[in-house]
């Protein structure tokens, strides 16, 4: 675990200006299967990414692990991606339906961590982007972008320097006080990037068109 999602030596995201833009796509799955709906997005997706233009060399890959551990699934498929050389990972959940040039309108954000906004339960109305505390709704007539204090990692792109500055385990699920349950295992992970100054932006725009459905478990 110590050494998984760490490169040999470390780089800051300025660095990257001019090299081969490598996205990794990263899907974590229980039980190694995904819906007909995900799989036709994510080629969809991986299609117009190859097909687009860019003035360097751009390549993509998609990496699926399943397990019954969500945070050892997800250390696993980051340590995979850094020795790949990817330049960016998109956590992605196969829950989702979402546009083909989604990746492009992320990384045309500039952030090191932005993600979407999705309901994870439609009863109780719960977003997966908080701020203090609160669940952050869908709004209309917000900004494009907002910056929030965490998200759920079901749609997140990461310029991969970020990795470099924080301290293993990213994700760690923690057990509530005395009770039988446990809080999100990103919780830990975004009050790192907070306390390292990188902030967690959410992308309005493209979260209206990213669509959720089955059972929300991440």
């Amino acid at each position: 675990m110590e050494e998984v999602g760490k490169r040999p030596s470390e780089q800051t995201v300025p660095h990257l200006a001019g090299e081969t833009l490598k996205v990794a796509v990263a899907v974590p799955s229980f039980n190694g299967t995904w819906p007909f709906q995900f799989g036709e997005c994510l080629a969809n997706m991986v299609q117009h990414f190859q097909g687009s233009e860019y003035e360097g060399e751009h390549e993509i890959k998609v990496f699926s692990h399943g397990g019954r551990v969500m945070p050892e699934i997800r250390h696993r498929l980051i340590g995979t991606s850094i020795e790949w050389g990817a330049t960016h990972i998109l956590m992605l959940t196969p829950e989702f339906t979402f546009p083909p040039d989604s990746i492009h309108r992320m990384l045309a954000r500039g952030r090191a961590a932005i993600g979407i906004n999705y309901l994870r339960d439609i009863v109780s109305c719960e977003y997966s982007a908080y701020r203090g505390g609160e669940t952050i709704k869908l709004d209309p007539v917000v900004p494009e972008t907002e910056e929030v204090d965490g998200v759920g990692i079901g749609m997140v792109l990461f310029n991969t320097p970020v990795f470099d500055v924080l301290d293993l385990p990213f994700f760690i699920s923690k057990q509530i006080g005395d009770s039988p349950g446990f809080e999100e295992d990103f919780i830990p992970f975004w009050e790192q990037c907070r306390e390292k100054e990188i902030p967690c932006v959410i992308d309005h725009a493209l979260s209206r068109e990213v669509k959720s459905y089955g059972k929300i478990w991440h």
